[in-house]
């Protein structure tokens, strides 16, 4: 698995998503309900946002906030950055680190959101792709 599209497809099950309007306890719900940190935030199916657990414990917990009444557009990440299908999974952890970020929404040649990887996805593969 040496690019974003082979890690994506190797994924069993839909892309796990959340609208602006939802509330950040519908997002905690759903990210515990697909095991997963971090939410796309979709707006009409268009990309606009990402939401994590990170940005519940930094700005709403942290802050007092109460899950229940704040709205995902008051936290989400809303300067992105996107992997693309073709870039090696090598490419993507060198991008995460530099840009210090755990979650990748993946592009696709017509800029449509077609899901997400985190740091984990990109070096859980054992096989490394200097070795090959």
């Amino acid at each position: 698995m040496n690019t974003i599209a082979q890690v994506l497809g190797s994924r069993p099950g839909p892309i796990v998503s959340i609208a602006p309007n939802d509330t950040v306890q519908e997002a905690l719900k759903r990210m515990a309900a697909y095991e997963v940190g971090a939410l796309l935030v979709l707006d009409e199916g268009k990309l606009v946002g990402v939401v994590s657990e990170r940005d519940y414990a930094r700005k709403v917990a942290l802050e007092g906030k109460s899950a229940a009444a704040t709205r995902i557009d008051e936290i989400m990440t809303k300067k992105l950055i996107c992997a693309k299908l073709r870039m090696s999974r090598k490419e993507a952890m060198t991008l995460m680190a530099k840009k210090n970020i755990r979650h990748l929404p993946v592009l696709d040649d017509d800029k449509k959101c077609v899901g997400i990887v985190s740091i984990g996805d990109v070096v859980q593969d054992p096989e490394d792709e200097d070795e090959a």
